[in-house]
């Protein structure tokens, strides 16, 4: 079968958690036997490979602008796409190309995620047209893909859409070597981290007030970065405790090397459905903190602690830190809830036959 992928930034993954998913997805199709392609943005490779893990990448433009990148990258793919091709989008922004797929007679495997209007980042009109891509999405004819529980029971209530739930997988980390800590001198076990897009939603700005709040001598490692977000990322560093530690975005060994060896992981997003770097740092059977929404909740389950606020997160810290023991039997809970529920190889197996359906009508 052919498959292509459309809607992210492409591979290798360099930027969140949708790029991640289709590298992972995309190579065990290829090893399985499919002819993947994935539509990458020429905007963000220099050095542009023809192919990556077995899967063809083929480069497009994109208007570099917050709210016009994504579709318009799109919406390119979906021209110069073959017609005798799967066709699985990612982001429910695409929902007007994914509409003019389906009216040429085309349906795609359409990956929503989560109530993505509600983030922080958008204004007004960006939250509009957010809102009514998730509308045209639920009246569309293609598979609607949620990747939480929580995700499917918002669509069926609010749009009477049905769904598939199709949850992220993840793998423990291949590289827990300590290389990438040494330029930030940072010691294993002895670090708290922190792993996300510089966004208001995904509460970078909660965990360090939380970090200043509990007074814990460790590093506050932050792990990421963001386009169009200066004035936000510029808070965050003003307003950081001494020994925080920003290191940009991390990717392959780096990334697994700071996430083998964290002591305690938080995560702080406060929209989304299941976030990838939970199952990832569940994976890597780390003590996680995570912020109470339903979808942490159905992931994480009784492995990890919940907050809501920074002084609730900051009392967990100053209870947690000192507890090594415990750090290790939350970290090992999590380790085998990863395991059990969340395998890209079940994942790969899910996308494949909704890929089949949605060739067949």
């Amino acid at each position: 079968m052919r498959i292509a992928f459309i809607g992210t930034r492409g591979v290798p993954a360099s930027y969140s958690g949708f790029e991640t998913c289709v590298e992972q997805v995309g190579r065990r199709m290829v090893e399985r036997g499919h002819d993947v392609t994935v539509y990458c943005r020429s905007t963000h490779y220099h050095e542009r490979k023809p192919e990556y893990l077995g899967m063809r990448l083929k480069y497009l433009p994109a208007v570099k602008q917050k709210h016009l990148e994504t579709l318009t990258h799109t919406a390119l793919s979906a021209i110069r796409m073959p017609r005798d091709t799967a066709i699985v989008c990612m982001g429910v922004g695409n929902a007007p190309v994914v509409r003019a797929l389906e009216m040429s007679g085309r349906r795609t495997v359409f990956n929503v995620d989560g109530a993505d209007w509600r983030r922080d980042k958008w204004g007004r009109f960006a939250s509009w047209y957010l809102r009514t891509s998730e509308r045209t999405a639920a009246r569309g004819s293609s598979i609607v893909l949620a990747d939480a529980q929580a995700v499917r029971r918002y669509y069926k209530e609010v749009y009477n859409r049905d769904t598939e739930v199709v949850p992220y997988g993840a793998d423990p980390p291949a590289d827990r070597g300590t290389v990438a800590l040494e330029p930030w001198s940072l010691e294993p076990g002895c670090y708290l981290l922190f792993v996300g897009r510089m966004v208001p939603e995904n509460g970078a700005h909660d965990y360090l007030a939380a970090v200043k709040l509990a007074a814990i001598d460790a590093p506050a490692v932050v792990v990421g970065d963001a386009a169009y977000a200066d004035e936000y990322k510029a808070g965050l560093q003003a307003g950081a405790p001494p020994n925080t530690v920003f290191t940009g975005y991390q990717f392959g060994s780096a990334y697994q090397q700071l996430t083998s060896h964290a002591g305690v992981f938080v995560l702080a997003a406060t929209v989304g459905g299941t976030h990838p770097v939970l199952v990832e740092q569940m994976a890597a059977g780390n003590a996680i903190l995570a912020r109470e929404t339903e979808s942490n909740r159905e992931v994480l389950g009784d492995a990890g602690k919940y907050w809501e606020t920074p002084e609730e997160l900051a009392q967990l810290l100053g209870e947690l830190w000192p507890d090594a023991q415990g750090r290790r039997r939350m970290g090992e809970a999590a380790r085998a809830r990863a395991a059990e529920r969340y395998n890209w190889e079940e994942v790969t197996s899910r996308y494949i036959d909704l890929c089949e359906r949605s060739m067949a009508g």
